[in-house]
Formats: C-alpha cells, sequence, structure tokens
C-alpha cells in the first residue's frame, strides 16, 4: 500500500462546512460533517488526482474520520475562554461558523451570513462538494456511516482492527473497485510521490513486460555494479 500525502488546509475545510450549511444541509454534527467531507474528498481524488481539504483519514468505529478536521470541529466547539486571533484555526472558525447547541442533541454548525467565500475552491472542488451535498445531505449521520461501513476505505483496515482503536487509511484504498481512468490517475500519484510505477489492468503491454522482467534470470555478467547498491526511495506501507 503507498501512504499518498496531501496539504491539510484548514481553511478549505471551514468554508466545506460552511458550504454544506449554506447548501440547507440539516444536522452538521462533527460526525456527519466528516462523512460529507469523506464523499467530496473521495470524488474529487478519484476525477483530479487531489482530495479537496487534505486530511489523513483513519479508519475507527463509524467509518472514515479525517483527523485534523475532527480535531478542528472538537476545538471549536468547546469554544475557548478567551477570544483568540482570526489568524488562529479556532478564530477562523468562529470568523465563518456558529456552533449551535441549544435544543439539539449534538452540537451543530451553521454558516454565519455572508461569511462562506467560494472563491477558495477550485471549479472542480465546488463540483465534489456539490456532489457530497446532493447525494448525501439528506441522509442522517447514522446512514452515512452505514454506507462509509461498505467502502473499501473502512473495511479493508477494520479487518485486523480492535474495536475502540484506529487503523490508518492509506489514500491508495479510496482507489479499490474504481474505473480504470481513476486507476490511471493511482498510478501518476504513485509515480510523482514514490517514484514507482505500478501496473495497470488495462495496460497488456506493460504488465507483459513487468511479468517478464520479473521472470527473467540474470547471469553475473549482466549485473552491473551499481545495480546492486542499495537504492533510497520514499517508503512504502
Amino acid at each position: 500500500m503507498y501512504n499518498l500525502s496531501f496539504e491539510f488546509s484548514i481553511e478549505k475545510l471551514v468554508h466545506a462546512i460552511a458550504y454544506f450549511s449554506k447548501s440547507g444541509i440539516r444536522d452538521l454534527t462533527k460526525l456527519k460533517v466528516a462523512k460529507l467531507l469523506y464523499f467530496a474528498d473521495k470524488e474529487h481524488l478519484l476525477q483530479y488526482g487531489r482530495p479537496i481539504i487534505g486530511d489523513v483519514y483513519w479508519c475507527m468505529d463509524y467509518g472514515p474520520v479525517p483527523s485534523f478536521a475532527l480535531n478542528e470541529m472538537s476545538a471549536a466547539i468547546s469554544g475557548p475562554e478567551v477570544p483568540l486571533p482570526e489568524s488562529s484555526d479556532a478564530g477562523l472558525f468562529a470568523k465563518i461558523l456558529t456552533v449551535k447547541k441549544l435544543f439539539v442533541k449534538y452540537p451543530c454548525f451553521e454558516v454565519i451570513s455572508g461569511a462562506y467565500n467560494p472563491s477558495v475552491f477550485s471549479e472542480t472542488e465546488l463540483g465534489a462538494l456539490r456532489y457530497a451535498s446532493n447525494m448525501y445531505g439528506r441522509k442522517s449521520a447514522m446512514e452515512l456511516v452505514d454506507l462509509t461501513h461498505k467502502e473499501p476505505t473502512w473495511t479493508i483496515p477494520n479487518q485486523n482492527r480492535l474495536r475502540g482503536t484506529r487503523a490508518l487509511i492509506t489514500y491508495d484504498l479510496f482507489f479499490q473497485g474504481a474505473p480504470e481512468s481513476c486507476q490511471r490517475i493511482l498510478g501518476r500519484l504513485v509515480a510523482d510521490q514514490f517514484g514507482v510505477a505500478i501496473p495497470l489492468a488495462g495496460d497488456a503491454g506493460y504488465v507483459a513486460f513487468t511479468n517478464e522482467l520479473a521472470s527473467y534470470d540474470f547471469t553475473p555478467e549482466e549485473i552491473c555494479e551499481s545495480d546492486v547498491k542499495p537504492l533510497f526511495r520514499h517508503s512504502k506501507i
């Protein structure tokens, strides 16, 4: 498995929640937001080769969880006693979102009127957010949990995970079962980040070449000295 990495954006996280709220999605609890972010990130990753918020996902009891986003939402809900600068993460949340705690079972996020800024997103990112909102916005948090429990990103790392613990979800798992066009995107990502070419099911010529190379028996005379020196590459897990 290849542990692809991306840069996390607190600004996109806050405005993604604001987008969901502005779209009329109700009951935006931490759990529901986490699931909507997952589906939006997956959609954009498979189509364009990068997630929207660039988080690190973990397999937990309630499905895939974007860890940085969860921590930031928890901090925003707890609310510091002393006002923080707008440049801080908590300050950014307070500038864009309010936390509704009264008359609800769990705290919910709501966008402050006029605070949402769509310019932080590209057109393709807005499309992925729109997709997640339209497809999953009307479902309850637990319905979304049930859906994510069927995703390979959860079922695969969950196989050896003990209840109450967490297991890392590598981004290559998002591509499990995806169409060949998406697999080619994965191939480019792995090549860019790890310098490794992975064979794709649709590339018959490449597969034949790698199989032939793997089965070829080199004699000592055919092996150059440079080929037996250690090669240092990005690690894969």
